[in-house]
């Protein structure tokens, strides 16, 4: 078991080195109550978790009193990454763009080949009338 957090009798949270994408947060919910949140985990976050708590109680004359200490009962964090969930929309969005940018391209060609591409001054030659080829 390592440590992912700590918190001081101030409130301040002190996060371990763990891996990059994932972040925990420890919430005093109550004077016996805390809450470890986990967010962004990885597989390697798999595991067994249990909080372990010494709660910090001011006295009246204005010291510091340590009370016992509080274990909660353990719990397995399972990850799956589910795949298909997570590609499921860029997917969706790319073959919605390319083709989207597909039929643009596609009558913005057309737009151009009927309007800009016309030679105006060229006229075609009948073909019913033949050249006279002179022979020597």
């Amino acid at each position: 078991m390592s440590q992912v957090a700590s918190m001081d009798r101030f409130g301040l949270v002190r996060k371990m080195n763990r891996n990059s994408s994932s972040d925990v947060s420890i919430e005093r919910k109550d004077k016996n109550t805390y809450l470890l949140n986990i967010f962004g985990t990885q597989d390697s976050d798999s595991g067994e978790y249990h909080c372990v708590v010494t709660p910090w109680y001011r006295l009246a004359t204005g010291d510091w009193s340590q009370a016992r200490e509080l274990t909660s009962s353990r719990v397995f964090l399972s990850v799956k990454f589910a795949v298909w969930d997570s590609l499921k929309l860029p997917l969706l969005y790319g073959a919605s763009a390319s083709l989207g940018v597909g039929i643009f391209s596609l009558v913005l060609g057309l737009i151009c080949a009927q309007c800009c591409c016309r030679n105006t001054a060229h006229t075609p030659r009948s073909r019913n009338k033949l050249m006279d080829l002179e022979m020597d």
